[in-house]
């Protein structure tokens, strides 16, 4: 996707930290006195039944990889010209391929589970429609490319083909191994074989060459993938670029970092181009094989090496779903999914919000039960910061008082810590309880931002995506109104929030802060998911704050169950209009 699909998830995520640090730390935090210094699109064909069992490839032993490869041509052959050129097509309940015998390139990968766009027919194709660019699967041995090459299919699942191309199905619980032959401009016979598997998006790729390379020069298997500008959308996130490297590190390439002449980035485990959603995986069978990575336009490219006389990969085309990337093999392909700093804490919130989604039946009521079930976990923080403001708040008019009576700044802050002791209070006690609730909160923003459950799930009335900018339409406009609403539970929870400094100038800005708060989020939309996981926490925030103002109310425990029972009861209300 686009640069700037990556500064809005970027400008979007700086806006929720400035303003959770301003919200809740500015006052305790720069007010207090300073210590002395003493302190795409489908593929559509028909298809035939194959069920035979086929053993997978087994790895290969370590080589050493030295040697570039060369670089693309400069005219990739059109989607008609590959289509011209005879095609097999291999559906399984995962994705539907379309393999052309000219290049045995991959020039459709349509993932049968998710549509391209919200309400749509096709499914999401994971290949770009636009000529002029690789595709997918090509082969480079040594100095050659097989782009041009015209393969035949030679067998599947070992029986000798007499059809050019063929039509297949992956029946349950099965395999299809597909073998394409073909010459390479120097004479090598070159064989490329992919292993299909059912409920499965990882393909295994092996490569053999009937003469070895010389020494120096390897075979490299590449996925190439366009990022198209008109498709992108904020909803899908930034095109990216990710790999493991020899040290067990994952590593994000920036497109300023790919260049069209092909960069060797060093030994790696796996390298994926990718989305916020969905990824393209390229795994050499033996780990610590060399990497290649460029781009021309908004055409990424990787290569992955072999060996001399070929080499077995693997390729996996599919979503970026946690337990599906965990689960396709002894990879950690399950690492490209971005949780940032707190992914410790935003791992096991995501795997609430499936088990609430599993209970509920709807992700929106189980974002509102996830918010509630950490808002009533961090309660007690809560409530100890509350009566860390509201003691600052009370002691506001000796403190003004002593800043009109002493003008040393040294002797100021002594006495100003000196009453602090004798009353008790801590000036940061307001700060640090909130401190620890921003990686929870930063780590539950994460888990949401990255869940591709979101994409296109709905949750209630006009929010059809949890996944986008919610915006109800009126009058020919779109609204968006769980941003207005949250912007106004800011400001009601502002105002029921203790405020430990006396300053009306200071009073002023905070009050000011939901204003541009909801500026950031109208400039910069957030998926309505994150929306109404905030606008949530608002409200029972509010709540919480009025029970601990007037204790008279009763328990703030109970009041916190009462009202999570009434907010969840609405949203559950909702979802019956």
């Amino acid at each position: 996707m686009t640069d700037n699909s990556k500064e809005f998830n970027k400008n979007a995520l700086r806006a929720v930290i400035l303003c959770v640090l301003v919200v809740f730390v500015y006052n305790n935090l720069f007010l207090a006195p300073k210590r002395p210094k003493t302190q795409p699109q489908a593929v559509q064909a028909p298809v035939a039944q194959v069920s035979e069992q086929v053993a997978a490839p087994q790895p290969t032993g370590p080589a050493t990889v030295v040697g570039v490869p060369q670089q693309a041509p400069s005219t990739h052959p059109t989607r008609q010209q590959l289509q011209d050129a005879g095609v097999t097509f291999v559906e399984s309940d995962s994705v539907r391929l379309a393999i052309s015998n000219l290049g045995a390139r991959a020039f459709g990968v349509a993932l049968t589970g998710y549509k391209v766009n919200l309400g749509a027919d096709a499914p999401l194709d994971l290949v770009s429609d636009l000529d002029g660019t690789a595709f997918p699967l090509g082969v480079y041995a040594g100095a050659e490319s097989d782009e041009l090459v015209t393969y035949k299919l030679a067998s599947v699942n070992g029986a000798t083909s007499t059809s050019p191309t063929a039509n297949l199905r992956v029946a349950a619980d099965s395999k299809v191994v597909v073998e394409f032959k073909g010459a390479l401009p120097s004479g090598n016979v070159i064989t490329k074989t992919l292993t299909f598997t059912s409920g499965s998006y990882l393909v295994p790729v092996s490569v053999k060459l009937d003469r070895a390379l010389p020494a120096g020069q390897m075979v490299w298997l590449e996925w190439a993938r366009h990022f198209s500008k008109e498709s992108s959308s904020r909803s899908t996130g930034t095109s990216h670029v990710t790999y493991l490297d020899g040290f067990n590190k994952i590593r994000h390439v920036t497109p300023e970092e790919l260049t069209p002449d092909l960069r060797d980035f060093g030994t790696t485990r796996w390298v994926a181009l990718g989305d916020l959603y969905f990824e393209a995986s390229l795994i050499p069978t033996v780990s610590g094989r060399n990497t290649m990575l460029g781009r021309v336009g908004d055409n990424y490219i990787c290569r992955v090496a072999g060996t001399q006389d070929g080499g077995t990969f693997s390729v996996y085309a599919g979503p970026k779903d946690y337990k599906t990337l965990e689960q396709v093999g002894d990879f950690q392909l399950e690492r490209s999914i971005d949780l940032g700093w707190f992914s410790f804490l935003a791992l096991p919130l995501l795997w609430l919000l499936h088990y609430l989604y599993n209970l509920l039946g709807n992700y929106g009521l189980a974002i509102i039960a996830l918010t509630l079930l950490v808002k009533s976990a961090l309660l007690p923080l809560s409530k100890a910061s509350f009566k860390s403001m509201r003691a600052m708040q009370e002691i506001q008019p000796e403190i003004k008082a002593l800043r009109e009576r002493v003008k040393d700044p040294t002797q100021l802050n002594q006495e100003t810590f000196a009453l602090y002791k004798r009353k008790g209070v801590n000036p940061m006690g307001g700060c640090f309880p909130m401190f620890i609730q921003i990686p929870v909160f930063l780590g539950l923003y994460q888990a949401l931002l990255n869940s591709i459950e979101l994409r296109h799930s709905p949750f209630a009335l006009w929010i059809t995506d949890l996944s986008s900018p919610e915006k109800l339409e009126l009058f020919g406009m779109g609204v968006p109104v769980m941003v207005l609403l949250m912007a106004g539970s800011m400001i009601i929870q502002t105002w029921t929030s203790p405020n430990p400094s006396a300053d009306p100038v200071q009073q002023k800005t905070m009050m000011l802060m939901p204003v541009v708060f909801a500026g950031m989020f109208i400039i910069f939309p957030m998926p309505s998911g994150l929306v109404l996981y905030w606008l949530v926490n608002n409200i029972i925030s509010i709540i919480q704050q009025m029970y601990m103002r007037n204790t008279a109310k009763g328990s703030v425990y109970v009041g916190t169950l009462m009202a999570s029972v009434a907010i969840f009861g609405v949203g559950f209300i909702l979802t019956l209009v």
